[in-house]
C-alpha cells in the first residue's frame, strides 16, 4: 500500500478508525469519482457505482471461476455459514446504541456473504466470517473540488493458524484480478450515471 493514500485514509474522520483499532490494514484503494450531485451520501453514491443486485459485479470468465470455485471449497470443507462461530467472534456488540439508532441500515443486516455493521452518510462498515478468516470491508466518502472520492478499505483479523496462509493464498488474486475488476465497474457505472460534461466549442469573434 502506498504510505501517502494509507496518511490520507488515516486523517480522514471516520469512526472505523477507532472502531477497528489493532485490526491489520490489509488493503487500501482510493477512487476518483468526478460530477455527481452535491451533497450525495455513501447510499446514493453505491447505487451509482454498484449493480442493482447487491454483490453483482461486471466479471470476465476468470474471475467468475475464482468465485464460483471458492463457493464449491467453503461448501465441501465447510468453512462458511456457522452461525455459532459468526455470533462468538462478530463485532456488532461494540456499537453504541446512538451508533446503532444512526446506522441508515440495520446492524446485522445480511448482503450477500456480509454482515452490515454500520452506514452512516458518508461510511458503510461489514464483516466477513468464516472459518478461514474475520474480513471486514470499508466504503468511504470525502467531498473534493470536482466529484467524490471513494475509499475501499479491506482489514484482515486473524481467526487461527489457517487465517495467514489462506490470505497468503487469495491475496495475488484479489489484488490482482478481483478488486481491479469491482473498480473498473464502479467507474464504468459511474460514467454512466453522470456522463462527463462535453462542452461546446467556443466561438472566436472574427
Amino acid at each position: 500500500m502506498q504510505t501517502e493514500l494509507v496518511r490520507e485514509f488515516m486523517q480522514q474522520p471516520l469512526r472505523v478508525h477507532s472502531f477497528l483499532a489493532g485490526v491489520p490494514l490489509r488493503t487500501l484503494y482510493r477512487l476518483e469519482l468526478p460530477g455527481g450531485r452535491p451533497k450525495m451520501t455513501l447510499r446514493e453514491i453505491r447505487a451509482a457505482t454498484e449493480s442493482s443486485q447487491p454483490g453483482e459485479f461486471e466479471a470476465g470468465p476468470v474471475t467468475k471461476a475464482l468465485f464460483w470455485l471458492r463457493g464449491l471449497i467453503g461448501q465441501v470443507l465447510h468453512w462458511d455459514d456457522d452461525q455459532r462461530l459468526t455470533a462468538a467472534v462478530t463485532y456488532l456488540e461494540r456499537l453504541s446504541a446512538e451508533e446503532r439508532a444512526r446506522s441508515l441500515i440495520p446492524p446485522g443486516h445480511v448482503e450477500g456473504i456480509s454482515r452490515v455493521l454500520y452506514c452512516f452518510e458518508n461510511e458503510f462498515l461489514a464483516e466477513i466470517v468464516n472459518h478461514t478468516v474475520h474480513c471486514f470491508w470499508l466504503l468511504a466518502t470525502e467531498r473534493t473540488s470536482n466529484g467524490y472520492n471513494l475509499y475501499l478499505a479491506v482489514y484482515v483479523k486473524k481467526l487461527n493458524w489457517f487465517t495467514p496462509v489462506y490470505m497468503a493464498l487469495v491475496t495475488p488474486l484479489l489484488k490482482g484480478i478481483i478488486y481491479p475488476s469491482m473498480l473498473k465497474h464502479s467507474r464504468k457505472r459511474w460514467a454512466e450515471t453522470f456522463p462527463p460534461a462535453v462542452h461546446a466549442p467556443e466561438k472566436v469573434a472574427v
